[in-house]
C-alpha cells in the first residue's frame, strides 16, 4: 500500500514540476501555472510594459519543464492587439523552433526580414508551447529596434551545451539542473513519506 501511494506521489509531483513553461528573457505579461493553456497569452490579456526587442539576432529565453516541445512564435504588430489579430498571426509565425531539452533553451527569433517590422514599432510576440499534452501560451509587449541599447545577449543560454554569445542558436551556455532538484526534493518527501 506505502508503495503504490508513493509511486501516485512522485508520479503526481514530477507531472506538475515538468508540465510547463516560464519566459525568463525578456519578461512575459506574467504567469499563471493554471491559466497558461488559455489563448492567447496564458489568461493575461493586457499589454504591459514594452521591452526593446532587436529587429535582428532577437532571442527569447525560455525554462522548458518538457524534455522535447514544438514551439510557434508569433508576431502582432499591433499597440493592443485582440484574440483575433494573435489567430491571424499563427498563420505566419516568426519563428518556429523545436527543443529537445528540459531546462534553460535560446530561442532565435530574427525579425528583420518579417512583414511590417521596423524600428520603433510596436507589437506583442506570443509563444505557443507544445510540449504533447495541450498547448502553452504567454505574450511578451515589446517595441521593435535596429538597435536595442539595453538588450542582454549573455542572456541566452542552453542547459545542454557548454558555449555563449550574443548569436542566439540551438545551444548556448549551461543552465541549472531543475529536473535534478525537483527529483532529489520528490527522493526526499518521499522518504519522509515512508517514514511514517
Amino acid at each position: 500500500m506505502k508503495f503504490l501511494a508513493t509511486t501516485s506521489l512522485m508520479l503526481l509531483c514530477s507531472t506538475a514540476v515538468l508540465g510547463h513553461f516560464t519566459v525568463t528573457y525578456p519578461g512575459s505579461r506574467g504567469f499563471d501555472e493554471d491559466k497558461e493553456p488559455q489563448a492567447p497569452c496564458g489568461s493575461f490579456d493586457t499589454v504591459t510594459n514594452r521591452t526593446e526587442f532587436p529587429l535582428s539576432k532577437g532571442f527569447i529565453e525560455i525554462d522548458s519543464g518538457h524534455v522535447k516541445a514544438d514551439i510557434a512564435i508569433n508576431l502582432v504588430l499591433n499597440q493592443n492587439p485582440t484574440s483575433a489579430d494573435f489567430t491571424a498571426a499563427a498563420a505566419t509565425p516568426a519563428a518556429k523552433v523545436s527543443i529537445a531539452q528540459p531546462d534553460a533553451n535560446c530561442l532565435p527569433v530574427d525579425l528583420s526580414a518579417f512583414a511590417g517590422a521596423k524600428d520603433g514599432v510596436n507589437g506583442t510576440l506570443q509563444i505557443v508551447y507544445n510540449g504533447g499534452d495541450s498547448p502553452l501560451y504567454q505574450c511578451i509587449d515589446v517595441t521593435l529596434k535596429s538597435n536595442a541599447a539595453a538588450w542582454d545577449p549573455s542572456k541566452c543560454t542552453n542547459a545542454a551545451t557548454p558555449t555563449t554569445g550574443p548569436t542566439p542558436s540551438p545551444t548556448g551556455s549551461a543552465g541549472s539542473n531543475k529536473v535534478t532538484g525537483a527529483i532529489a526534493v520528490l527522493v526526499a518527501v518521499t522518504a519522509g513519506f515512508l517514514a511514517l
